[in-house]
């Protein structure tokens, strides 16, 4: 019986003839292929809005670059969920904003709007939810607080490329939005690479200016400015030119490869809701309006030893599933450099209770099946 992995990278030998095509052609002539890049990704019909994209060498290099460009002073605080990566949290800290850690909403993973009222100060200057697993967070709600305290809305979207909410983008609603195009994202560009979306033109030229080493090299570039100078801390973000020919390639798939992980989706919580029915696991409540893209599909068991034991199971079976993130408020640093909001019940119980199934394009219909009846079997639940 073969294995059934957690993730296989998407790609394929079309797309690699592609991008080393557009590479030969322009070979180190970056600016012409990002530009092939850009008019790529507003030729689709989800990323035709109003926004400007910076193609980055990571969606963590893009969060260092959304963090300098609000330019924090001392005492600056930045609202995050704890229920994250790291670098959500890194990005802020090294652009020297403390950050406070919020709880979430079971239904979904995602940034608690109540738990982000809580703990919002005169002192805040962000609000950053991520969109766990490409489902969107309660963006609204968390709007309208950001307009009520004077603060920025901010989008930790890694998981989101061919995501939305109302026919919208995720990482779209935010003065700023960061996308993750790395081997574990629904696309690639090649292994690593991000991107960052302003949507707030009033950050275009700082976002320029810091990912050129803090010149204003693209005014220059566009006629605006006679000679380039150094003006603000930068430095070297931008994605490399063959990542950005892959992912050009890449794109050209983005809503086969949404629809097709929609799918897959759809097939586990269709077969997996008998089991949440009978109160032996919970799975996701997708919002109304939300797209998704079927980046994670995740179940919640009862408790810890229940999940542990579960994913030793599937193991057991040739099935890789996985666990996610530790809460950032629990680890030595996150207790040092933030603070949190109450006991952060919500969060500490999530994540030893949830677990990840498989989820890639390499999954066929049986695969699913498979895994689905072998959670089943794990229950002695028949079908």
């Amino acid at each position: 019986m073969d294995w059934i992995r957690f993730n296989e990278p998407y790609g394929d030998d079309e797309i690699f003839r592609r991008a080393a095509e557009i590479s030969k052609l322009r070979l180190f002539d970056e600016d012409s292929i990002e530009e092939m890049l850009q008019r790529r990704l507003s030729s689709l019909d989800l990323y035709s809005g109003s926004f400007s994209p910076y193609f980055m060498q990571s969606a963590t290099a893009a969060l260092e670059v959304m963090a300098l460009a609000m330019d924090f002073k001392p005492g600056d605080e930045v609202i995050i969920p704890s229920f994250t990566y790291p670098a959500t949290a890194n990005s802020f800290l090294r652009a020297g904003a403390s950050v406070v850690f919020a709880d979430i909403e079971e239904d979904t993973c995602n940034l608690d709007p109540r738990s982000v009222e809580r703990v919002i100060t005169g002192r805040t200057r962000a609000i950053v939810p991520i969109h766990y697993g490409g489902v969107a967070a309660d963006i609204n709600a968390l709007a309208e607080i950001a307009k009520a305290s004077g603060s920025v809305l901010l989008e930790d979207s890694a998981h989101c490329i061919g995501a939305s909410y109302k026919c919208q983008p995720l990482g779209t609603f935010g003065a700023m939005g960061a996308v993750s195009f790395h081997c574990s994202k629904n696309i690639t560009s090649a292994g690593k690479g991000g991107c960052l979306f302003v949507t707030d033109e009033g950050y275009r030229d700082t976002v320029s200016e810091i990912i050129y080493q803090g010149t204003d090299r693209v005014a220059y570039r566009e006629g605006k400015v006679s000679s380039y100078r150094w003006k603000r801390p930068g430095g070297e973000y931008q994605m490399p030119s063959f990542s950005m020919a892959y992912l050009e390639a890449s794109l050209g798939r983005l809503t086969q490869v949404t629809d097709r992980r929609r799918e897959i989706w759809l097939r586990y919580h269709s077969q997996l809701s008998q089991l949440e029915t009978e109160g032996y696991l919970r799975l996701c409540r997708v919002p109304k309006d939300a797209g998704i893209n079927g980046h994670v599909f995740y179940i919640l068991l009862n408790d810890r030893k229940e999940r542990d034991s579960l994913k030793a199971h599937l193991h057991m079976h040739r099935i890789e599933a996985l666990t996610h993130y530790e809460p950032l408020h629990v680890t030595a640093i996150g207790r040092s450099r933030g603070r949190c909001e109450g006991d952060m019940n919500v969060t500490n119980s999530v994540a030893g209770r949830l677990l990840r199934l498989p989820m890639h394009m390499g999954l066929e219909d049986p695969d699913v099946d498979r895994v689905c009846q072998t959670i089943f079997n794990f229950f002695g639940y028949g079908r």
